[in-house]
């Protein structure tokens, strides 16, 4: 009966060890296709929001492809910002209306300031959906519209996974890559070949 005993604790001892051993990291092509599914889920919701919005240009602050650290180092993140700077005040409240609308439809999980103060800046703060953080804002006074999104983490590496997505090696700054503008409808683009379009800063007016 003793040994009978034994025997069980350790099968049980075993199974609790693989069950909770670490999932394996990916590598490679593995890796890449992996992000690039939880890159497309993301941009699919900033897409819809943005459109809801202004379906015209609106600024690029971080495209939203270029994978960060997580903060325990554990992982990889994107990180997305866009701005719309707002000619005309008289559309501020139509347009909130519509990003609150959008998030909740995309079934994040917001808080949603009241629009009673037109000269307070009005915040919707959301997560879900592979979405760690969501912030839009509008500033009064035809300040524009911000929208900020950080993913969730994902298991690889991040340096592994830029160089899956860039040929081209030992290059420190990525940014022209990626276009200053871009219109909610663009394609998203998540590889760089060595021939892809480059988007070099504006020359400054004298």
């Amino acid at each position: 009966m003793r040994h009978g005993r034994w025997f069980g604790v350790v099968v049980l001892v075993v199974a609790m060890v693989t069950g909770c051993a670490a999932q394996p990291v990916p590598t490679g092509a593995e890796l890449y296709a992996q992000a690039k599914g939880h890159y497309l889920a993301y941009r699919a919701i900033a897409t819809d929001i943005l459109t809801a919005v202004y379906d015209g240009e609106w600024e690029v602050g971080d495209y939203g492809a270029l994978p960060d650290s997580c903060r325990d180092g554990r992982g990889y993140e994107f990180y997305f910002t866009r701005y719309l700077r707002s000619p005309d005040p008289a559309l501020r409240l139509e347009r909130y209306e519509a990003a609150a609308a959008a998030i909740t439809a995309a079934g994040l999980d917001a808080s949603i300031s009241p629009t009673d103060d037109p000269d307070a800046i009005w915040v919707i703060i959301a997560r879900g959906n592979g979405i760690s953080r969501l912030v839009f804002d509008s500033t009064p006074h035809g300040g524009g519209f911000h929208l900020n999104i950080t993913t969730d983490c994902h298991p690889g590496n991040n340096r592994a996974l830029k160089a899956e997505m860039f040929e081209e090696t030992g290059i420190g700054d990525r940014t022209p890559y990626f276009p200053k503008t871009e219109r909610p409808d663009a394609e998203p683009l998540f590889l760089f070949p060595l021939d892809a379009p480059r988007y070099p800063d504006p020359t400054p007016t004298p």
